[in-house]
């Protein structure tokens, strides 16, 4: 019979990857640390490594180890010793430790205050949704903080996550937590306080839609940010933002940051419409067409000595230098029968 040692060359062992990791953690990372990290969990079991040992991985280039481990420790996946050794961390004690803090506070009050069944419909509803039947408890506490702490309706909830598939940030817990301040501070408590939601969102994806066209390029997170502020602070419609982006023709390479300073110039002066943009460009460019004419006619050839800023005696002097001057009598020439220009005269 074969010994076992006759198969070191064959991978039969395993590697123990907690749920949480695929669930919480691994649809917010990089292919890059994905692959790294297990490749950690396989080679050193959950025990420290070095940074050396990581750079042995040459599935990724070396270049991009660094950033790997930095993107693993900085969210909480990996943590560094005060000897700058890499270790794992726990992440089943992390998610039993939130759901164990979530049942009662430091004096034994529960915490988890909402309707048990009516959030447990909710959660059953959006975890099948989002998450292929597998949530992590910090969203089921985000759950609970929206319908007992905001007073949002369910199906406010229900928008939320779906709100942030629509940004691809529905795994990460701090942004998802993130979002739902943002809707409570704005106001998206009920159903119907939506409607202003998706106005503006609708106006927003029209928005981009129309920039990208006219800028022919992709748009940038910054652009997008940009954009965003249109729809929702100055209320700019798609004809709005077109209009703004003719007005930046001249400049030849427009930018978004043009676009949204003459929409600022706009909406402090109080212009909302097209129309009344129109008459606001009109007015400026006959202002200032006015103030070139003017500048003109500052500089024209054909002014007073007085605009041009020339004295009197300046005056004299160059006109004196203008006329002929009068020859003296040559002998030489009178002795030829010649004298000077003003006998000739």
């Amino acid at each position: 019979m074969a010994d076992s040692k006759d198969y070191h060359e064959l991978l039969i062992s395993e590697s123990l990857i907690p749920d949480i990791f695929i669930v919480r953690y691994m649809p917010m990372l990089s292919k890059d640390a994905t692959d790294l990290y297990l490749w950690l969990c396989m080679s050193y079991k959950g025990g420290s490594f070095k940074e050396e040992d990581a750079l042995s991985y040459t599935v990724i280039p070396k270049e991009d180890i660094n950033n790997a481990l930095k993107e693993l420790v900085a969210n909480g996946i990996l943590s560094r010793t005060d000897s700058k050794d890499y270790e794992f961390i726990d992440l089943r004690k992390i998610e039993i430790d939130e759901y164990v803090n979530s049942k009662v506070d430091e004096d034994g009050v529960p915490v988890l205050k909402s309707d048990e069944k009516k959030r447990k419909l909710l959660a059953e509803s959006i975890q099948k949704t989002y998450y292929n039947g597998y949530m992590a408890f910090a969203f089921y506490k985000l759950i609970d903080k929206c319908l007992h702490e905001y007073h949002f309706d369910d199906a406010v909830v229900y928008a939320l996550f779906e709100e942030g598939k629509e940004r691809r940030v529905h795994f990460k817990v701090p942004m998802m937590y993130e979002l739902a301040k943002e809707w409570y501070e704005k106001g998206y408590l009920k159903a119907d306080a939506l409607k202003e939601y998706y106005e503006v969102k609708g106006n927003n994806d029209e928005l981009v839609k129309l920039m990208g066209k006219l800028m022919r390029r992709r748009l940038n997170d910054l652009d997008l940010k940009r954009i965003a502020k249109w729809s929702e602070l100055y209320k700019a419609d798609s004809q709005m933002v077109e209009y703004a982006f003719k007005c930046n023709e001249y400049r030849g390479n427009i930018r978004t940051v043009d676009v949204e300073n003459k929409l600022r110039e706009w909406f402090d002066a109080g212009i909302t419409t097209i129309d009344k943009a129109a008459v606001y460009e009109k007015e400026r460019a006959d202002e200032n067409k006015a103030k070139a004419s003017r500048a003109r006619g500052r500089s024209n050839v054909r002014r007073s000595g007085k605009d041009a800023g020339i004295t009197v005696k300046q005056k004299e002097d160059e006109e004196k230098m203008s006329e002929k001057p009068s020859l003296e009598h040559d002998p030489i020439l009178e002795m030829f029968g010649g004298g000077n220009d003003e006998d000739d005269i």
